[in-house]
């Protein structure tokens, strides 16, 4: 995940460069080159996912990884957009691999002890965004923008031969299946079967559209309806920077009290921070002060939302974590763009798009998980689950 990150986030200075480079001046280019990215990560997801339970986690990762590698070596010798465009689908087809690494969390943990593991690998992931772009800037301020894809390339190798030394194949052999199109659509029934994961994987997909919609609108919300202009990043920063923290917290939160407890309490505040800020809008009694407060708390709660909604809907499918994490990722990424463009789209020169999208989506999703807890768990699921003794 924090590959992806670093992918997305520290080519977004050299923008300009590479436009100039290409001899084109498209307004879209950052959309582009952002939107292949994503759209090569969503594809691989959703096909690398069968062949991890076929054949094991670590060669489908090493594979794409050496993809992603090669990828951004090859980038800087690019002479044309669309051979770069080509390029950037690659990585994120290679990058889009990583999304198993839910399944290899959920090889070793389920419930609340996988929530945990999630909660703390968010830490380092929701710093990177701030971190990356200043990376970039610094770069550019020694080399040009190809030196942007060799150190992609670089950090690219050094996860690519840590995940060869440390990373061991997680998925036992009892528990692989067929790579066939019979057992596909078996992994694929079984999830459809399974309320808790429909539940919880529904709750995250519609808060993720919330966070893209807060994502689409950051820059005109913070820039030009509060006045900010180009200091937004700077806000951005401190609201990532609680997150991380937030994150830390919610792992110590989850050994005592339960992934379950988390994720309701968490939806819950949600839309509380949410509902605040409709009727301070509502109002006309929203200062700049307030909103930051107000944003600041929804985004720690979606942390914790994030780290618990996720475990939780791979409760049952320890049989199919590698077709579950494959289609649930790049379902809910697809429906998470679609559900964010609508509150970018909607946004009028007001944080009224943002605020009343935030409320609408964090309550269906709060209704989401309420449908999910009527589910009767399998094994160590989330309706027998019991919090973890304290460390």
């Amino acid at each position: 995940m924090g590959l992806s990150s670093i992918a997305l986030d520290i080519m977004l200075a050299a923008l300009p460069d590479i436009g100039r480079a290409m001899g084109t001046t498209a307004p879209n280019l950052a959309q582009l080159t952002v939107g292949v990215f994503l759209a090569g990560a969503a594809v691989a997801a959703f096909l690398v996912g069968p062949i991890a339970d076929a054949y094991g986690r670590r060669l489908p990762i090493l594979a794409g990884l050496t993809l992603f590698v090669v990828a951004s070596l090859l980038a800087p010798f690019a002479q044309s957009m669309e051979v770069l465009l080509a390029l950037r689908l690659v990585q994120g087809l290679g990058v889009g691999t990583t999304r198993l690494s839910q399944a290899v969390l959920r090889d070793h943990f389920s419930g609340s002890e996988m929530a945990e593991a999630m909660s703390l690998s968010l830490m380092a992931f929701l710093i990177l965004p701030v971190v990356a772009p200043l990376i970039g800037q610094a770069i550019l301020l020694v080399a040009g923008w190809q030196a942007i894809f060799l150190t992609m390339a670089a950090l690219g190798l050094a996860v690519l031969v840590w995940t060869w030394c440390k990373l061991p194949e997680t998925l036992a052999p009892e528990n692989r299946r067929s790579l066939s199109f019979r057992s596909i659509w078996g992994g694929l029934a079984i999830i459809a079967k399974d309320r808790n994961a429909l539940g919880y994987g529904f709750a995250a997909m519609v808060l993720l559209g919330a966070l893209y919609g807060f994502i689409a609108t950051a820059q005109p919300v913070y820039g030009e309806a509060f006045g900010l202009g180009g200091f937004f990043a700077f806000a951005m920063a401190a609201t990532a920077i609680v997150q991380s923290g937030a994150a830390f917290v919610c792992s110590r939160l989850i050994r005592r009290f339960g992934a379950p407890a988390i994720g309701l309490i968490a939806l819950s505040a949600y839309v509380g921070f949410a509902a605040v800020l409709v009727v301070a809008l509502s109002l006309d009694m929203l200062p700049f002060w307030l909103f930051l407060f107000l944003i600041t708390g929804m985004m720690a709660m979606f942390t914790w939302a994030d780290a618990t909604l996720g475990a939780l809907s791979m409760t049952n499918l320890g049989k199919v974590a590698g077709t579950a994490a494959s289609a649930f990722g790049a379902i809910q990424a697809m429906g998470a763009t679609l559900l964010g463009s609508v509150i970018g789209q909607g946004y009028d020169g007001t944080p009224g798009s943002l605020a009343w999208g935030s409320l609408i989506l964090g309550s269906v999703s709060l209704m989401a998980i309420f449908w999910a807890r009527g589910a009767r768990s399998k094994g160590t699921g989330q309706a027998r689950e019991r919090p973890m003794s304290a460390s």
